[in-house]
């Protein structure tokens, strides 16, 4: 052993030994380092360079920018980058249609509402399905304390980002799997939770279909669905508006309005009568059109016969008046010729009625009667050349 250590110190063959692997020791350790340093060179590279940027969707997404956690700028389109977190961080703000449904204002089992007052498979409710239970069934009290189950669909859509972020969203937001997973680096970012957003929107809804019915009545609502549904958008939009949460309302649907189950055929009932009262009341106005245009027009021909009767009686009487002024200006001045040119015309038209007529020339003593018929024959009986002295007639002879 003494040996050993002997040439051990004086150089001998352990020397050798320890050298060599003490250098390929230090060989590989320079190796690993300068591995070491290359990877994490080329890894902060990547870093600053591609770990900051991004590429906006625009069709469905905006993006905000958060420097130490402060807004900084919002990216609507194209490829961008900025120094990555803890310095920036991304938000993506979803800015497509966005749809919440709510039905607090629906009963427990509300598929019977859905069919008409049966179940799904078509079978009956039981009486323990038509109890409405208060605290576990929703429904909305209107004006007339009348209780009305709805369901509302609200679509709405994101337009101004940095209010909807500010005013709306929760600040924390959850990493895209799809992007952690494939390594895209177009779609790294956190894309912003909606669930307080929708918690929010959800409940201003509520709160709007609960005031606006409270001032309707059931023939504002679940007769007039049109009326009800535009009454309570309209007050939407402006409860919105108010509120400036960065979003549009883009419509609002009133899916369904029903009375409580056990009151859906006394509701049908009443819906039938009206519709019948409706219409008798429909065809006793238009009844009530006729008659009137009828009566109008009775009364213009009623008005415009007298008018024409009248202007005919003051002619003929202004003709009458015409004729009697010169009747009597010719009787003043030859009264025996006016007489019997009266007398004359007045025989011609008393005996202008009677078919036949004579000229009776009687003389006394037994003499005989001579009778001359004056009718006037038709013209298609009479010959071309009559004689002169036969007149228009036939005699004849009676002897007394």
């Amino acid at each position: 052993m003494s040996e050993e250590l002997k040439q051990t110190a004086s150089g001998g063959p352990g020397e050798g030994q320890l050298k060599t692997g003490v250098d390929f020791l230090s060989r590989a350790l320079k190796m690993f380092f300068g591995i070491l340093a290359a990877f994490i060179i080329v890894s902060l590279g990547w870093f600053l360079i591609f770990g900051g940027s991004f590429i906006v969707d625009t069709t469905t997404e905006s993006v905000i920018v958060l420097q130490f956690g402060k807004f900084k700028q919002e990216c609507k389109e194209g490829w961008h980058w900025f120094l990555p977190s803890p310095v920036n961080r991304i938000v993506r703000i979803p800015i497509n249609k966005q749809e919440i449904t709510s039905a607090a204002f629906m009963p427990m089992e509300p598929e019977f509402l859905y069919y008409q007052g049966v179940k799904a498979d078509g079978s009956e409710p039981t009486s323990a399905d038509e109890k409405l239970v208060p605290g576990a069934d929703g429904y909305v009290l209107l004006g007339n304390n009348s209780i009305l189950h709805c369901e509302w669909v609200m679509t709405y859509r994101v337009t101004d980002p940095q209010k909807f972020y500010l005013t709306c969203l929760s600040t924390d937001a959850t990493e895209n799997p799809a992007a952690a997973s494939s390594g895209d680096t177009s779609a790294r970012g956190q894309v912003a939770s909606l669930g307080t957003a929708r918690v929010m929107l959800k409940n201003l809804l509520d709160d709007v279909v609960i005031s606006s019915s409270a001032v309707l009545n059931l023939e504002s609502t679940y007769y007039d669905r049109a009326k009800y549904e535009h009454i309570v958008k309209q007050a939407l939009v402006d409860r919105i508006a108010a509120a400036d949460f960065g979003i549009t309302l883009e419509n609002l649907t009133l899916k369904i309005a029903a009375p409580p189950l056990v009151t859906i055929p006394s509701f049908q009932k009443l819906l039938l009568s009206e519709t019948d009262a409706e219409r008798v009341v429909e065809e006793a106005r238009t009844y009530s059109v006729e008659q009137e245009n009828l009566a109008k027009s009775e009364s213009a021909k009623i008005l415009a016969d007298a008018g024409a009767y009248k202007l005919r009686v003051v002619k003929e009487v202004a003709a009458d008046a015409s004729y009697f002024d010169e009747i009597y200006a010719q009787y003043s001045k030859n009264k025996k010729a006016t007489l019997v040119s009266l007398f004359s015309d007045t025989l011609a038209e008393a005996i202008a009625p009677v078919q036949d007529k004579f000229i009776v020339d009687a003389k006394g003593g037994g003499q005989s009667v001579l009778w001359l018929k004056v009718n006037q024959e038709p013209l298609q009986q009479r010959a071309p050349s009559a004689p002169a002295g036969a007149g228009g007639g036939s005699a004849g002879e009676e002897k007394k």
